[in-house]
C-alpha cells in the first residue's frame, strides 16, 4: 500500500475513533455532521460545512436565509400554526404566511423532501450526494429525511409556532424580550422580533448530555428551556 494511502486510512480511522464518543460543542460527530465521519455518515464527503455555508457563490438575495447559505431551500408549502385552532388559547403574535430565515433554513432539510447533499455550490463536496452508508433516518438512495424523530414534515400546525413576533407587550405569561437568556429572537432580543427554530436550538453545540443536549441552547432539566420564554 502506498503510503500516501496508509496515512489517509490511518487519518480516516482516528477520525472515526473521535467520533465515536459524540462531542459536546460543534457539529463534527454529530447528527449534524453529515460527511463521511459524521454521526450517521450521511454522505461520503470529506467537509462537514459545505452542507450549510460556502465561502464562495452560495446562496443570493432573498435566498441567503443564513449567512454564507448553500443548501438547497425547500419549495414546501407548509401549514402553520394558529392559535385560533386550538381550544381556549389565544396567541398575539403575528405568524408569518410560511416559514423565513434560519428555520427555512431547518426545514431544507427536516421536511423530507430535500436530498442532505442538493448544494447551491458543491465546489469541494466531492461525495456530498453518495448516501449508501446513510443511517438515522436518511434514505440511503434519495439522501432525504424519510422517518423517524429528525423528519418534522410540511404540518406545523401541532408545533410550537416559529416565523413569529414575540409579543411580550402584550401576552401577559411571556418574559420581556430583553431580559432572555440563553434563548434568542430575531434579529435580536427585542419586543417584536421572532421566534425562530435556532431561538431553542443552536446547530452548532450538540450540549451536554441529560441538560441540552441534542442541541438545545436551555436545558429542559425543570423545564428550563420553556420557563425561559414563558413565565410559569
Amino acid at each position: 500500500m502506498p503510503r500516501a494511502t496508509r496515512d489517509l486510512a490511518i487519518a480516516f480511522l482516528c477520525q472515526l475513533a473521535l467520533n465515536a464518543s459524540v462531542p459536546a460543542t460543534g457539529i463534527y460527530g454529530t447528527a449534524h455532521d453529515l460527511s463521511a465521519t459524521g454521526l450517521h455518515s450521511v454522505t461520503q464527503a470529506a467537509s462537514s460545512c459545505v452542507f450549510c455555508h460556502a465561502v464562495h457563490r452560495s446562496a443570493s438575495s432573498a435566498n441567503q436565509l443564513i449567512p454564507a447559505w448553500n443548501h438547497t431551500t425547500t419549495g414546501t408549502t407548509f401549514k402553520m400554526y394558529n392559535s385560533a385552532n386550538v381550544i381556549g388559547t389565544t396567541i398575539h403574535g403575528q405568524v408569518d404566511a410560511q416559514p423565513t430565515g434560519p428555520s427555512l433554513a431547518c426545514l431544507s432539510c427536516h421536511d423530507g423532501t430535500v436530498a442532505m447533499g442538493s448544494l447551491v455550490n458543491s465546489v469541494g463536496a466531492v461525495g456530498a450526494t453518495t448516501y449508501t452508508a446513510a443511517t438515522g433516518g436518511v434514505n440511503p438512495v434519495s439522501g432525504v429525511i424519510a422517518g423517524g424523530p429528525n423528519l418534522i414534515g410540511s404540518d406545523l400546525s401541532n408545533d410550537h409556532p416559529i416565523s413569529i413576533t414575540y409579543q411580550d407587550n402584550l401576552n401577559a405569561g411571556l418574559v420581556p424580550a430583553t431580559s432572555l437568556v440563553g434563548v434568542r429572537l430575531y434579529p435580536g432580543n427585542a419586543t417584536g422580533g421572532k421566534v425562530q427554530c435556532s431561538s431553542c436550538h443552536d446547530v452548532h453545540n450538540y450540549g451536554v448530555a441529560g441538560a441540552t443536549a441534542p442541541f438545545l441552547r436551555v436545558t429542559m432539566v425543570g423545564s428550563a428551556l420553556c420557563r425561559s420564554c414563558h413565565l410559569a
